[in-house]
């Protein structure tokens, strides 16, 4: 099948203008559909990157071809000659790790937003040449994609085995870029820094050598020739999105290691560096090669709904801390202090009540990846609360089987099964391997907590390894403000409600977000509002004053009980051996089984 030649030009990088040629070997007088993706796998929402699209123009030897569009996303053109030419024009500035952005600093895109398929290539090779910007002469280029004749800047020819593997493979390119090397099972690795920075860049290698380390043995396996983090350095962004050979990163600049600020012990702004790398590192084997049918079977032109992404980003989102823990980087305390925020977390959120896990894996498209002021009482989040039912997964397999199985031998059968080949896994393929390897009857296990609103049964084993958790009501203002009043506020001098939490007082007093609360039984709310709630017992009737609008409105609050509660876990020194030496096992996959 004949190569499908792309070329991607920035052509204006002050008006953040790329120019993307497609060049395809057709059919004379047959309609051609071209298609442009419409959500990019690892971010489950519809982005319709079409919407950026400047001009479609289409030419066949020299004359111009009608284009017409079809749909939101795909138009169609008949060729009258065995050789198409489609140029397109794209607005690009959109900062995240989703799309494409072009200044005058600095370049970068994936192919999903530039790229268009045509349907009747099929899985077609694929070649791009990406040309330096126009009028700049000192940028660089990192990518990926396998180069075939390239400049010493990057600047040049690469390849792809199809469509389907060039958008797998992101572009960054500009002045400030650097690369931070290190290897790891003799595969090269490279931390790439997009932008200005102070960081101590021998400590990320060795950090990142450890925990890429330890993510790999959960498998047993490297199957990535090379790996990339590209990191946007940005004031106060975080996020990242995975691909097969690389994850693009949205650092806080603050969060970088800094060799004087982290010179003794690790600051918390960099352990969450860290854990967002472990995180997509473990996308490396879970969604990038463990994949989900329903996604592989995607023409990313529509949803790609399935119940299960809780078995990806849940279980993913469980191993990124514990990965920390297991390549020396995270105290044991520190685990179990992120263990209880993610616990107090979930508690916080009425919106486990009415959705199920299953239900919040299906409805990402629609609701998590679109909250607004009521997402706190409609979704729970299949991150969080997924990785509370692998941690209660791992625990049980490891109790109930004398630690024979535990979810990293789930996890590896797993790769060998499905991931090692490319080979989709079906729905509840997860639940289904945990089964037929343990031997334990999980079916009920995996019913109830998937398919109920059920508490996701965390901390029912966690005596088994010698730890100990308890609730109390917390002593921050937040939570002062969640628990007596069922309100977050924003931090403006008349304080404005962004969420109400269904069953509280502010519900039952019809207070509603984008209220700005103006007096307290007729004494100015201010900065303090938490200090004054400690001065009035429980069931006060309180007269709040508030604007709705530009409306002043008075509403009477009955306050609450009590600030919303804190989980706090910590090691039970008067357990049994036994339990201690089970969380060592846990903890320290490298300590052997008994």
């Amino acid at each position: 099948m004949a190569t499908v030649e792309y070329t991607v030009t920035p052509v204006n990088a002050a008006a953040h203008r790329f120019r993307v040629e497609m060049r395809a070997e057709v059919r004379a007088g047959r309609p051609l559909r071209l298609n442009l993706a419409t959500w990019i796998p690892g971010s489950y929402v519809i982005r319709d990157f079409a919407r950026h699209l400047l001009s479609i123009e289409a030419y066949c030897d020299g004359g111009a071809v009608a284009v017409d569009p079809v749909s939101r996303q795909a138009w169609t053109c008949t060729p009258s000659g065995t050789r198409l030419t489609v140029i397109c024009e794209f607005h690009a500035r959109d900062e995240s790790v989703r799309a494409a952005f072009l200044d005058d600093r600095r370049g970068f895109f994936n192919f999903t937003s530039l790229a268009l398929r045509a349907e009747a290539m099929g899985n077609a090779p694929c070649a791009v040449t990406i040309e330096p910007p126009t009028g700049i002469d000192d940028w660089q280029l990192v990518t990926t994609l396998a180069a075939e004749s390239v400049d010493a800047r990057g600047f040049g020819r690469y390849v792809a085995a199809s469509y389907w593997d060039l958008i797998d493979h992101p572009v960054a390119m500009g002045r400030a870029i650097e690369r931070v090397d290190f290897e790891v099972r003799g595969v090269p690795h490279a931390f790439v820094l997009l932008g200005h920075h102070d960081a101590d860049t021998r400590r990320l290698a060795v950090d990142l050598a450890a925990v890429c380390e330890a993510q790999a043995a959960v498998f047993d396996a490297l199957p990535a020739g090379q790996y990339l983090f590209f990191a946007q350095v940005t004031p106060k962004g975080f996020g990242g999105l995975e691909h097969r050979e690389s994850s693009v990163l949205q650092v806080p600049r603050d969060a970088l290691p800094s060799a004087v600020a982290d010179a003794a012990t690790r600051r918390e702004a960099y352990e969450t560096l860290l854990g967002l790398c472990s995180h997509e590192y473990f996308h490396l084997w879970n969604v990038k090669r463990i994949r989900p049918a329903a996604v592989a079977a995607s023409d990313l032109a529509e949803e790609a709904y399935f119940d299960d992404l809780w078995a990806y980003e849940g279980v993913t989102s469980y191993y990124d801390d514990l990965g920390l823990v297991r390549a020396g980087l995270l105290s044991e305390q520190g685990y179990l202090d992120r263990l209880a925020k993610l616990a107090t977390r979930i508690d916080r959120t009425p919106g486990r009540h009415r959705q199920s896990l299953a239900q919040s894996s299906f409805d990402a498209w629609l609701k998590f990846y679109r909250p607004d002021e009521n997402t706190p009482n409609a979704v729970v989040s299949y991150y969080g609360k997924g990785a509370q039912l692998a941690l209660a997964l791992d625990h049980k397999l490891r109790v109930e089987t004398g630690e024979r199985i535990t979810l990293d031998d789930v996890m590896r059968q797993i790769w060998l099964d499905y991931g090692q080949y490319d080979r989709p896994v079906p729905e509840h393929g997860l639940a289904a391997i945990a089964g037929q390897l343990s031997g334990l009857a999980l079916d009920d296990f995996f019913e109830r907590h998937l398919h109920t609103t059920a508490e996701a049964p965390w901390a029912d084993w966690l005596a088994d390894f010698g730890l100990v958790a308890s609730c109390a009501p917390a002593g921050d203002d937040a939570a002062v403000l969640l628990g007596r009043l069922g309100v977050r506020l924003g931090s403006e001098l008349l304080p404005r409600v962004q969420n109400v939490l269904d069953d509280t007082p502010a519900r039952a007093a019809g207070l509603a977000a984008g209220d700005r609360l103006v007096a307290f039984d007729e004494l100015e709310v201010g900065t303090g509002l938490a200090g004054r709630l400690a001065r009035y017992p429980a069931g006060a009737a309180v007269r709040v004053h508030l604007f709705r609008g530009d409306e002043l409105l008075v509403r009477t609050l009955t306050l609450g009980d009590a600030a919303a509660p804190v989980w706090q876990l910590s090691i039970d020194e008067s357990a049994d051996p036994a339990a201690h030496a089970r969380r060592a096992r846990w903890l320290h996959h490298d300590v052997s089984q008994p």
